[in-house]
This record gives C-alpha cells, structure tokens and sequence, in this order.
C-alpha cells in the first residue's frame, strides 16, 4: 500500500533549506509519508503543471508562507480551491494575511520544534481523514458566508451618498443578525473589499476598499 504522499510549497532559498532538510522532511517521514518539492522532481512538463499535478495527488499539503513570497501564495489558492488539507508554517505569525489566519499555522523558530510540531499535526491529519475533510468543508462554508454578506453591503453602499456604515445601521437595514463579531471577522477575511472604520461617537462601521 501506498504511503501517504505530502507536497511542500516554500521558498527554494539557501536559508530555507534546512527547514526543509532537518525539519520538514524527516516529520513527514516519522509520521509515515513520503514528501517532495517540485525542485527534486524531474518532468518535461512546465513547472506550473507539474505543480498542479502535485496539488491535485498530494494527501496533504505544506505550505511555509515565511516571506510571502507571490508563487507560494499562488499554489497555497490553488490548494485551497481544491479543498486539500493544508499545513501552514512561518516564521513570523505577522507575515501571515489575514485571509489565511482562520487556517491552523505553526509558528517556529527553532527547527527541532518544527519538526516536532510538524510531525504531530500530520499524524493527526493522517489518522483523522473525515475530521480534516469536514475542516476544511466548514472553511469553504465561512468564506462563502462572508463573500454573500460583503457582496451584500457593497451593494448597499453603491446605492448610498455615503463611503461608510455603521454595523447598527447594517443590522437597522440589511440584517438584524449580522453581530459585531461576525462583521469584524467577514472584514478580516476579506480584507481587499472591506475595511474597519470608526465612526462618530467611536461607534464601529465598514467601508469599501476601493481599488
């Protein structure tokens, strides 16, 4: 049987290579997978494809965000869209968008710890197949959720003389249960549409991000 196979997107830098030498590889290993970047593959496809390929096999997906950089980013959507379950590390919890702050990340320092974070949160993955995939379900369900509440207020303000709303004006008109903490968390999660604004008395509001 088959084991169970990891993809791991991250930066291809000097610095990065013993994360993934000493850290990242030998977790995958002690929790029984094999794991590979597209960098120790060899294919006649473009790299693009065979990074989709990959995705699209992987069981599980890790991604280190550490600097942001734009491709892996590019993957870790790709991954996403599909519904893989997804590992994220970083270096700095900071560096993290907030977009991807409601998925569990593992924040190190140390590789030693990595590993053993890392190891830990694989074997679990691995052994709870359902609980991984309902995560993720539940993940797809909140962003739909936030998409239809903000395509909601942006249609709103459209048709309005003002840039902003406050969240009491937002439940007076468009939905009564739409709470303080469910607006705060939409904003957060669509942070290139919406955007927190305090309005007068301090009372809490939301405008446009107008690109």
């Amino acid at each position: 049987m088959a084991r169970p196979f990891v993809f791991v997107i991250m930066p291809f830098t000097d610095e990065m290579s013993n994360v993934y030498n000493l850290g990242i590889r030998p977790a995958c290993a002690a929790a029984n997978a094999d794991c590979e970047r597209v960098d120790e593959q060899i294919f006649t496809k473009t790299i693009l494809e065979k990074i989709y390929e990959q995705i699209e096999r992987a069981n599980i997906i890790v991604a280190d965000v550490t600097g942001l950089r734009p491709n892996v980013l590019y993957e870790l959507g790709y991954a996403h869209g599909l519904g893989k379950s997804v590992v994220l590390l970083t270096q700095s919890i900071d560096q993290v968008p907030f977009d991807l702050r409601p998925y569990p990340c593992l924040v190190y320092s140390k590789i030693p710890k990595l590993k053993s974070a890392l190891q830990t949160s694989l074997s679990h993955i691995l052994a709870n197949p359902d609980e991984a995939a309902t995560s993720t379900l539940r993940s797809k369900e909140r962003r739909l959720r936030f998409e239809i509440m903000a395509k909601h207020i942006e249609n709103y303000l459209k048709g309005k003389p003002f840039k902003y709303v406050s969240f009491e004006r937002i439940r007076e008109n468009l939905n009564s249960e739409y709470t303080d903490d469910l607006l705060l968390r939409m904003i957060d999660e669509l942070p290139d549409r919406l955007r927190r604004v305090k309005m007068k008395g301090g009372k809490r509001g939301l405008g446009r991000v107008l690109g």
